[in-house]
């Protein structure tokens, strides 16, 4: 069964979003690095178990014109943006996608980590869709080390769920296709997830 890769929690500034996990969690997140062309930067920080929080925000040292960069830094709010799902052969997806109707595009990604290390990975993202980014991503780490093994730990990933006010039905049915685990709810159009931290059960929405 699938499973969750990590959590992109977005912030218009990565400072910021820093200082605002520490609060809640008494933890620091670390610099991960550039996301070239992208206009995009991280921190990261460890659940173990092979996944993590993305905390993305925009990269100033970069053109942000026409990227992610530019979205988040226009709005100023923090919170879960999407997630992801790690999976070895894109093979195993585009099949099911197809058969729901479903598009999707493939994107090569990379970053160089503050220790010289660079990693390179690739997405799938599914496109017309009705379900905007309470669909995952999903990625293929291509043998590169998963972030999770090199980052500050300390918090754990005790629960994730997306609830939908509308067609949870049809989104269960297309999790269940795409071999997923995941919780979905009925309720106010939203994603949480539930984090136990030193400073106790930390909600993230």
């Amino acid at each position: 069964m699938a499973k969750l890769d990590h959590i992109m929690y977005s912030v218009s500034n990565l400072q910021d979003g820093i200082s605002e996990i520490f609060n809640l969690t008494g933890v620091t997140a670390e610099f991960g690095g550039a996301h070239p062309g992208n206009g995009t930067c991280n921190a990261l920080l460890s659940f173990g178990d092979s996944q993590y929080l993305e905390i993305i925000a925009p990269d100033p040292s970069q053109n942000l014109a026409g990227t992610l960069g530019e979205e988040l830094q226009a709005h100023d709010f923090s919170g879960i943006r999407t997630w992801a799902v790690v999976v070895y052969d894109f093979a195993t997806v585009i099949p099911v996608l197809e058969k729901f109707g479903y598009q999707h595009s493939v994107l090569d990604m990379n970053r160089t980590r503050p220790d010289g290390v660079r990693l390179d990975w690739q997405l799938l993202f599914v496109n017309q869709h009705p379900f905007g980014n309470f669909i995952p991503f999903f990625i293929n780490w291509l043998g590169s080390p998963h972030p999770s093994d090199n980052t500050v730990g300390g918090c754990g990933l005790s629960g994730f769920a997306v609830e939908l006010i509308n067609e949870s039905a049809q989104y269960r049915s297309l999790m269940d296709a795409l071999d997923i685990d995941v919780e979905v709810l009925e309720g106010p159009d939203g994603m949480r997830a539930v984090i136990d931290s030193p400073k106790g059960r930390v909600l993230l929405h």
